[in-house]
């Protein structure tokens, strides 16, 4: 009988084997990081907060910064007196660059924000995603570590991280508290609470009167002895951890009240409007922008508002609070800020922000995926143009002020020199190294008195570091600039350029002058000897 041949199946080729095993591992891969995404995206992170700290030129507020962490403890106290920021960010950051960190001023003040803020990722990743489905977490934490927001003020030698860590356990404890008052959880609130008004006021009154208001209002619709109790008892043991710094507090009260920052705009409602779309577009996308982030912004903003407003529909246990919290926070900000600086004092909201975009998508998955990873790709544009000190809104960041400080240095040649800054425009410290210089900053009507007497009397070099744009209402640039002029030559020199965008901006907001530079230096010489 003949044998017939078995028929065999066609073997796959080893491309087609390996690709196979490839696929196969990439979906493990994949499995693993949505069940373990903070052990990648925190040392991602950390990456991205810890290198090459002294990318960006230090800027005013940074030298404050470290100026008031090099004092002795009762110099400090007594220089924050009369500010309108208390001791607490610091006096932990002397602690900080006196023992764990020996590197350069500067980088080590910024790691200190990066350290904060990985802490604060830890934190919230264990107060609010842990409950979370194993997906929504996951996009959480990717759109958390991409946010060029969070990239900017993490790597920043200010207190917005601390602030950003302290109200989250303070926030989130009070919400607990409020639930099921006990002597643990009061405890548990009141600390962070404490230490949050003593690293910045308006965030502490921010989330004490949000979770206050919630509390009171709990008990105007069911009023008992014991809920008034536990509504005063949190408030009364906050304010006697601020007993001691009763008068500071009032005072910076008062400065904040009796502020009037610099309005983009002069209608309020338009102002506002100003500086909330600043902040939405800071959250989104960061603070460093390139004209087809703002495109790509405005087309996902529809679906973007869709995710928010289903997550606010579901109403999580933090939004009652969170909402009062967010109001009242814009509130102060705008009063005592320009806008431009808004969205850096509501950094301790950025994680109520993403949560409503996950917690809406849980329903639409498909276009939560869609939204989320068209913001991946924005924040990475984000991302480079920080690095690449492009495209920033804000142009405090990216002044050049040690090379300002270097100019002033070697024009001058050991000279006698002063040395004005326009405080109202430029908050900046210019390092002029060993140079006799006089530091005249122009803010007001005293300075400015004060300015022309050098102009009467001074021999030498008199510099002027100016914005490009004139933020005081009383025009000191062009004063300044018409005192001098008849007896001195001025010699311009522009930084930091501005961009067509950045103009185009310009052009909405109204400006009637368009500058092309950020900063102007005007040198200045005397063309005749004094008599």
């Amino acid at each position: 009988m003949p044998t017939q041949e078995v028929a065999r199946a066609p073997q796959p080729s080893a491309l087609v084997r390996a690709a196979w095993v490839a696929r196969t591992r990439l979906r493990r891969v994949g499995v693993w990081v949505v069940r373990h995404p903070l052990l990648v995206c925190l040392p991602v992170q950390a990456a991205l907060l810890l290198s090459d700290l002294a990318r960006l030129p230090a800027w005013g507020d940074e030298y404050a910064s470290l100026s008031r962490a090099a004092l002795p403890f009762d110099a400090l106290v007594r220089a924050l007196e009369h500010n309108v920021h208390p001791t607490l960010y610091f006096v932990l950051l002397r602690v900080w660059m006196s023992w764990p960190c020996t590197a350069d001023g500067i980088v080590c003040a910024r790691a200190l924000s990066a350290c904060t803020l990985l802490a604060a990722t830890v934190v919230v990743d264990r107060l609010w995603l842990t409950r979370l489905d194993a997906r929504s977490r996951t996009w959480f934490l990717a759109l958390w570590t991409a946010s060029p927001f969070l990239l900017l003020y993490g790597r920043m030698a200010r207190s917005y991280t601390l602030q950003l860590l302290l109200a989250a356990l303070a926030l989130e404890a009070g919400r607990r508290f409020a639930g099921r008052p006990t002597p643990l959880r009061l405890l548990a609130y009141v600390v962070p609470a404490i230490l949050l008004m003593h690293t910045h006021y308006l965030p502490g009154l921010a989330v004490v009167a949000g979770v206050a208001v919630v509390m009171l209002w709990r008990q105007l619709r069911r009023p008992s002895w014991t809920g008034m109790l536990a509504t005063g008892a949190p408030v009364a043991l906050i304010g006697a951890g601020l007993i001691s710094w009763v008068a500071p507090f009032a005072a910076a009260l008062r400065r904040v009240g009796a502020a009037t920052p610099y309005h983009v705009v002069d209608s309020g409602w338009l102002d506002a409007a100003a500086g909330l779309g600043f902040t939405v577009i800071a959250f989104a996308i960061g603070e460093s922008v390139q004209p087809w982030m703002i495109i790509a912004l405005l087309l996902l903003a529809a679906p973007l508002a869709l995710l928010v407003a289903q997550g606010i529909r579901q109403r999580p246990a933090w939004l009652a609070f969170a909402v009062p919290a967010a109001l009242i926070a814009f509130v102060g900000a705008r009063h005592w800020v320009s806008y431009a600086f808004v969205a850096g004092r509501l950094l301790f909201l950025v994680p109520f922000y993403f949560l409503l975009i996950v917690l809406g998508g849980r329903a639409m998955p498909r276009l939560r995926a869609a939204v989320a990873v068209a913001l991946l790709l924005l924040s990475l544009g984000g991302i480079r143009a920080y690095f690449d000190q492009e495209g920033f809104l804000n142009k405090a960041y990216v002044i050049p002020a040690p090379r300002i400080g270097a100019m002033i240095h070697d024009a001058s040649a050991g000279a006698d020199t002063v040395v004005i800054i326009d405080r109202n425009s430029c908050n900046m410290r210019v390092p002029t190294g060993d140079l006799p210089t006089r530091i005249f900053g122009l803010s007001d009507q005293r300075s400015f008195n004060e300015i022309a007497a050098v102009e009467r009397e001074h021999a030498g070099p008199v510099w002027f570091v100016r914005g490009g744009h004139d933020a005081s209402r009383q025009g000191w640039d062009r004063q300044v600039e018409d005192l001098f002029a008849p007896r001195f030559e001025i010699r311009r020199t522009p930084f930091a350029p501005y961009s067509a965008f950045d103009r185009w901006l310009m052009r909405i907001a109204g400006w009637p002058d368009r500058p092309t530079h950020a900063v102007e230096v005007l040198e200045m010489r005397r063309r005749d000897p004094l008599r």
